[in-house]
């Protein structure tokens, strides 16, 4: 046991091998990134280090391997710059981004709202219904809702929230009934149409859900604040339209 712990400390800490030490850490650091950039890039990293390290063994093969997998992962950043180069955000989309998608490249974030409809609400409409499933999942861009649960209103939502995020989230139906105030303006995802979605994406599902959560604080905190504050006519005259 003692030699082989010797042999293994003697291969282990050998100049010659850090290059392929150094590859390991570029590689495994390459998967703790959330933006698929940077994950292309260390990766790029640890496919020329390897290279490098494979040719001081003159294992050519290796070498080759390392060298094409350091090739295709920069070809993907090159790809990825130039779709985030397509064009910029409309207003409405890019305060979507804000909301929903801080963590995500401008590529994938624009597939994302092109699964989407932008959508003109009448007031007086009831978009989602109390202890049903919702068939939508909603972003608004302008006007105002109210939120009702067992007939009481317990709030008003506004530009930058969400409807129905908590359903979606968790599979069950929905506690509140929201029922549109002033015309609105929304981006609206068919429910299973983006289920299926972020199922093959889980770049934008990390990211889209991390826009929800900080969204339901928001929404917990002006619930609050609307309840003991003021009126819903007065709450309402004094929301953003």
């Amino acid at each position: 046991m003692h030699a082989f712990i010797e042999s293994f400390s003697a291969s282990f800490f050998n100049p010659a091998n850090l290059p392929g030490h150094f590859a390991y850490v570029l590689l495994i650091t390459s998967m703790l990134m959330r933006r698929m950039i940077w994950l292309r890039v260390f990766a790029i990293a640890a496919g020329a280090f390897s290279a490098l390290y494979y040719t001081t063994l003159g294992d050519w093969v290796s070498c080759v391997w390392e060298s094409t997998f350091a090739l295709v992962n920069l070809g993907q950043v090159l790809i990825l710059l130039i779709e985030n180069r397509r064009g910029k955000f409309s207003p409405e989309e890019q305060m979507f981004v804000d909301a929903a998608l801080q963590d995500l490249e401008p590529a994938p974030a624009r597939r994302l709202i092109k699964l989407g409809d932008w959508s003109q609400i009448d007031d007086d409409e009831v978009l989602i219904v109390e202890d049903t499933t919702p068939t939508h999942l909603y972003f608004i861009v302008n006007g105002t809702a109210r939120i009702e649960r067992h007939g009481k209103t317990i709030g008003l939502v506004g530009p930058g929230d969400f409807l129905g995020e908590m359903s979606y989230l968790t599979g069950k139906q929905a506690t509140a009934t929201v029922t549109v105030l002033t015309p609105m303006r929304c981006l609206t995802f068919e429910r299973q149409t983006l289920r299926t979605y972020l199922g093959k994406n889980q770049e934008v599902r990390q990211a889209l859900e991390a826009g929800f959560n900080r969204n339901l604080v928001d929404k917990l905190v002006k619930t609050s604040v609307d309840q003991h504050a003021m009126p819903l006519d007065d709450a309402l005259d004094s929301s953003p339209a």
